[in-house]
């Protein structure tokens, strides 16, 4: 185990994450891996200073690391929306589902059309 220092905080969410993980000796491709992200999103997190506190706890269960000391809003953000898309997975789920739904109404749009025209 880790220690972070007090000291160590900083406001910038995204360098901090990445402090946090270079602490902790793990891969960033292991970590992204396990998170569901991309290595790549990785690098466009750690730049962001007012990355969601979603992200950073998804990062914090695969680091096994608590970050809610430095950020006590995280646990309502952890609760506000579960359903809310973090990863790109759920996201071309949540796509998929959407795309279904469009086309079943379009067919059966066109259907009524052609009941109504004949």
């Amino acid at each position: 185990m880790f220690l972070v220092k007090k000291g160590d905080f900083k406001k910038h969410k995204g360098e901090y994450l990445d402090s946090v993980v270079r602490k902790t000796g793990i891969t960033i491709k292991a970590l992204t891996a396990s998170a569901g992200f991309d290595r790549t999103t990785y690098y466009h997190h750690i730049t962001d200073p007012h990355l969601p506190y979603k992200v950073i706890s998804r990062y914090g269960e695969v680091l096994k690391f608590d970050f809610s000391p430095e950020y006590p809003e995280i646990q309502r953000a952890r609760s506000d929306d579960p359903q809310e898309i973090t990863t790109f997975e759920e996201m071309k789920k949540d796509r998929d589902y959407w795309r279904s739904r469009f086309f079943d109404l379009a067919e059966k749009l066109a259907e009524n059309y052609k009941k109504e025209n004949t």
